[in-house]
């Protein structure tokens, strides 16, 4: 019983500086717009034929908003992951039920917005606004 409260105060301190939280830097911020390309949406009896929609997405320091057409929804995300070229950014959406995913790309100021099936993925391109 001793060695193993030993080994659970000796581990503990350690698992928690092991998950270090990732800032996205603020050059990232600011405002991305793009088009949600045309799709094909099956509606059980037939194929309906949706038309592009533009999207913008507008990265703030802790919260992101989406607009997709006249549509707007805002939440908090944090940053899943960063890798050499991008980070990935989980994204909780008030009123949504499935998390929205971006990759945030470190050069080009671009990111792409995982579609939410059946929607296919969107590029989206850095205003100067």
């Amino acid at each position: 019983m001793m060695r193993f409260l030993l080994i659970l105060f000796l581990v503990f301190p350690f698992i928690g500086l092991s998950q270090k939280s990732i800032q996205l830097k603020s050059k990232y911020f600011g405002i991305y717009k793009g088009k949600i390309p045309a799709f094909l949406m099956d509606s059980g009896k037939d194929l309906l034929s949706v038309d592009d929609c533009s999207i913008t997405i507008e990265i703030r320091r802790e919260t992101i908003q989406f607009t997709i057409g006249s549509n707007k929804k805002s939440g908090e995300y944090k940053v899943l992951l960063e890798a050499n070229d991008y980070f990935v950014l989980d994204c909780k959406i008030n009123g949504q039920v499935a998390n929205e995913r971006i990759m945030v790309f470190k050069k080009g100021e671009k990111i792409t917005r995982d579609g939410l099936f059946p929607q296919p993925n969107a590029k989206l391109f850095k205003t100067n606004n």
